[in-house]
């Protein structure tokens, strides 16, 4: 699992190889693998995340980043997420 609180320079190890931070966007890692040139882009998941405070917009946002249909009511999108 990939550490929170990551800043660019930082390494961390994801599934055994080695990893460096070279840019970070919320809780989005832009990372390249040690001994590696092309940008990597990991999203860290937060684990228990209360959905229900987050803004419209911001879940909208967080589905779109995960892959997941940014359509449909709040409690859609809410149900995505956890799903």
């Amino acid at each position: 699992m990939i550490p929170k609180g990551l800043k660019v320079g930082d390494t961390f190890v994801d599934f055994g190889l080695t990893y460096k931070v070279t840019k970070v966007v919320g809780e989005n890692y832009e990372s390249v693998r040690v001994g590696e040139t092309s940008p990597k882009t990991l999203v860290v998941e937060q684990p228990n995340e209360d959905y229900s405070s987050m803004q419209y917009a911001q879940l909208k946002k967080l589905c779109a980043e995960r892959g997941l249909d940014a359509t449909g009511k709040k409690e859609e999108l809410i149900a995505r997420l956890e799903g």
